[in-house]
């Protein structure tokens, strides 16, 4: 269940950014949202690599 939801909230954001890309005069706000979901992006990756090191050493 919770790989669903993760990958609804990336897909949300992915396509929210591309949205608000193609919008029109709206700089600072394009460059708020993408640095807000480059962030999110990074800190899911983090963490699932972290998951991932934290099972391969338990095994």
């Amino acid at each position: 269940m919770k790989n669903k939801i993760l990958n609804f909230v990336v897909l949300a954001l992915i396509l929210s950014a591309m949205v608000i890309n193609n919008l029109e005069g709206l700089h600072p706000f394009k460059m708020i949202v993408n640095n807000v979901a480059m962030g999110i992006l990074i800190l899911i990756g983090s963490d699932h690599l972290y998951r991932h090191l934290k099972r391969s050493k338990t095994q």
